[in-house]
């Protein structure tokens, strides 16, 4: 039974007469009327204990009461009044409105623990049987912070069951070390920079269970592109940091929600707001973000081992879910951003930043921003990185997002890490299994004798020319799985990873082409196909500069279409669409947009592939779209104002290109405009079976389908590039095979054109 008894110090407690009871609190405020609360109001306080307060009550209830002691009846009332007055109090206690009177925590902190819904019992029992040790890296004192705790009745040790390290540095070497003596002992820490305006608490590290400090590094590397790369150009691995602003006030407010934190975590044995979560608070502008640390299995402190062994690609049926906008997917844009939206962060995502571009209720463009690394580690790799490498289109808001999300992750997937599975030979040490990567690449004999004087001519490594491969050399190799032979094959890895440096001469690098993201691996193969088909028939149109026919837009009966074209007409711009499908048959267009009646004619180009041919088009479209910003800044005379960071190669088609010099961009008037009742319906209700699809007709060209399975285990979103030997990229590669052979053999041209007859301007996208 219980001793003293005392009102919850979280309440304040007013009464009104003859009955009304009212506990107020700073969350919540409850009235009851209820005469034996009314009373019991006046007689709790502190001091009596239950037997007393019965005592009372009962004796003020017999004097109000006409009962005679000799009524058989007497003792039957007293006792169910009795068993009353302890319902009240115990309905009051476990409510949470009575508490026993133990002093166990002063009424300040007892308030806190009854808001966190944990009993001052409890609370006192865990203060006293966890230490909490703090440490200090860089300039910080790490007295204030041990003074707050105190107040909190935490107790600090030496040797404590969790770290708290402050510091200016999350990157600061020592913590290392620290990391791993965590990771031995099986003890949480806690990482807290109360300087800066944008201070960093958290991550509240679990080891086995949270990411560990080496997989927060990782990211905050990463997402540090300017930083990282003075290191690299200094060749040290000093961690460089920013001059933090900042004053006693906000480190001290910092430092208070920390000691908070902690008192938190004692109390209630955890704190799941900071598990894996490092929060930042702008002293600016008052606002939390919150930044999930995801636990990489991949992680060479905390992951596992991973398989050295490479595994075939293995493909199941997927049934299509959306297929709207931008290609056919396993489940919409929204979903996917919804599952994935933890990966977009400044300091632990994947996607730094994901910008919408300014555009209208028909243009909808995302730019990404996120870690990206190139053979080519200089100045102009560094602006691009900054400024965003990855970009998404589409014809509706989440969908462009999504897309940008997605190629950001199929972008960052593609970065050589190191841990890949490889193997060391040369090309003809593995025989058949090798692919020689010009078989990929297509350059020409010329292109290589030239390469040199090419090279300096062009800024943009899209155009660049490597050295000849060399047959002999011992390199590292990258596994493939053949759809089609049902085996591995190896290319050069230099091929398959970006930023893979560790092959000299540079005799192949890695481009994105057939490269894609999706919901399944299915799904992502199908779209980087596509893409492949995409490329392949743009190179044969462009170099060969074909005549092809235009498509009837208003014949798909898809307003969005409409709208477009009459959106670009106010824009004072012409929009066109050609089909320039090749041999695959798969449906596949070119979207064409000069300005009308200027000198400069600022022609832009979309491209899109499909098996439908809406979505192909669509992507076409929208591709136009996204580039549609870079030539809508003009001077008071007309002419148009470039973005500095524009790709000079771009800029120097956009100003030189007109249609009376590009006449492959019109069509003939002679050729019947293309319907959609002119194409086929290809595509089923599932992605495997698109993918078999796609692998026929490879086969039937006599090509071999191959893909890489690029997936990082950190992230999830499925990541393949798919890589078909012998399919033309769109850049300036003019090797022999298709980009000679199929116009002759579709009837196109009479006659195969010889290398220097083929279209001189690169294909600059």
């Amino acid at each position: 039974m219980f001793n003293q008894l005392e009102w919850n110090p979280a309440y304040s407690i007013e009464t009104l007469e003859p009955n009304t009871v009212f506990f107020l609190s700073e969350r919540e405020s409850i009235c009851f009327q209820e005469p034996l609360y009314y009373r019991l109001v006046r007689l709790i306080d502190g001091q009596r204990n239950l037997d007393e307060i019965i005592d009372i009550l009962q004796l003020e209830f017999l004097q109000n009461q006409e009962i005679n002691p000799n009524n058989p009846n007497f003792f039957v009332v007293i006792i169910n009044y009795s068993l009353a007055i302890q319902k009240a109090i115990f309905q009051l206690y476990q409510r949470g409105f009575l508490l026993e009177k133990k002093e166990l925590l002063p009424s300040n902190l007892a308030i806190l623990c009854h808001h966190l819904q944990v009993s001052l019992s409890q609370a006192f029992e865990r203060l006293q049987s966890l230490k909490v040790t703090v440490k200090s890296l860089g300039s910080i004192p790490q007295q204030d912070l041990i003074n707050i705790l105190n107040s909190l009745q935490v107790q600090v040790a030496d040797e404590g069951d969790l770290t708290i390290i402050l510091t200016d540095n999350y990157l600061h070497p020592d913590l290392d070390s620290i990391n791993q003596q965590a990771l031995v002992s099986q003890k949480p820490w806690l990482l807290v920079n109360p300087l800066g305006n944008l201070a960093w608490i958290g991550p509240l590290f679990y080891p086995d269970k949270t990411g560990c400090w080496h997989c927060l590094a990782q990211r905050l590397r990463d997402n540090r592109p300017v930083e990282e790369f003075i290191i690299r150009q200094r060749e040290n691995k000093i961690s460089l940091i920013s001059p933090l602003g900042f004053s006693s006030a906000t480190m001290q407010t910092v430092l208070n929600m920390t000691a908070m934190e902690v008192f938190k975590w004692i109390i209630q044995g955890k704190n799941q707001r900071l598990e894996g979560i490092l929060m930042t608070y702008d002293t600016l502008n008052l606002q939390f973000q919150e930044h999930i640390l995801v636990k990489r299995p991949n992680c060479p402190s905390c992951g596992y081992s991973l398989n050295k062994t490479p595994l075939p690609v293995v493909l199941g049926h997927r049934k299509k879910a959306f297929t709207s906008d931008g290609g056919h997917r396993f489940c919409s844009p929204e979903e996917t951003l919804r599952t994935y939206q933890h990966l977009i962060s400044p300091i632990t995502g994947i996607v730094r930043e994901l910008n919408k571009i300014q555009g209208n209720a028909l243009v909808h463009t995302y730019v990404a921003k996120h870690h990206f690394r190139s053979v080519f580690d200089d100045l102009a790799s560094l602006r691009q990185n900054i400024g965003g490498r990855s970009a998404g289109k589409g014809r509706t808001d989440s969908q462009a997002k999504a897309s940008g999300f997605c190629e950001a992750i199929e972008r960052y997937s593609g970065v050589f890490q190191g841990n890949e599975i490889r193997e060391k030979a040369s090309y003809q040490a593995l025989g058949d299994k090798a692919i020689h990567p010009n078989n990929c690449m297509n350059f020409s004999e010329k292109q290589y004798q030239h390469r040199e004087e090419w090279n300096a001519k062009n800024q943009g490594w899209f155009q660049k020319v490597p050295e000849p491969f060399d047959e002999t050399r011992i390199i590292d190799w990258t596994p493939v799985w053949s759809l089609t032979a049902q085996d591995f094959k190896y290319l050069p890895t230099g091929y398959c990873y970006y930023g893979y440096s560790q092959s000299e001469p540079l005799d192949c690098w890695a481009d994105s082409n057939g490269c894609a993201a999706g919901n399944t691996i299915e799904e992502a193969i199908l779209q980087g196909f596509m893409e492949l088909v995409e490329r392949d028939c743009v190179a044969l149109w462009w170099y060969n500069q074909l005549v092809k026919p235009s498509v009837n837009l208003e014949s798909f009966n898809e307003p969005y279409f409409e709208q477009l074209k009459q959106y670009y007409e106010w824009l004072n711009r012409e929009l066109w669409v050609l089909d320039i499908t090749s041999d695959l048959n798969i449906p596949c267009f070119a979207a064409i947009s000069p300005r009308k009646e200027r000198e400069v004619e600022d022609i832009l180009l979309g491209y899109g592939a499909h098996f439908d041919p809406k979505i192909a088009i669509s992507r076409a479209l929208t591709e136009v779209n996204q580039i549609l910003p870079n030539v809508l800044s003009f001077k008071e005379d007309g002419t148009t104002i470039y973005n500095p960071s524009a790709d000079p190669l771009a800029v120097k088609w956009w100003q030189t290109a007109r249609l009376s010099n590009q006449s492959y961009l019109v069509t003939d008037s002679k050729i019947i405009p293309k319907k959609s009742n002119d194409y086929l319906q290809l595509a089923s209700d599932d992605l495997l079976e698109d993918v078999k699809l796609c692998q026929r007709i490879v086969e039937s060209k006599g090509m071999e389908m191959l893909v890489l399975d690029q997936t990082r285990p950190d992230i999830g979103l499925r990541v393949a590039k798919v890589i078909v030997p012998g399919m033309r990229h769109m850049w300036k590669r003019l090797g022999a095979g298709r980009l000679y052979d199929v116009p002759v053999s579709m009837g196109w041209l009479k006659e195969a054109l010889t290398e220097d007859e083929l279209n001189p301007f690169p294909m600059w996208m």
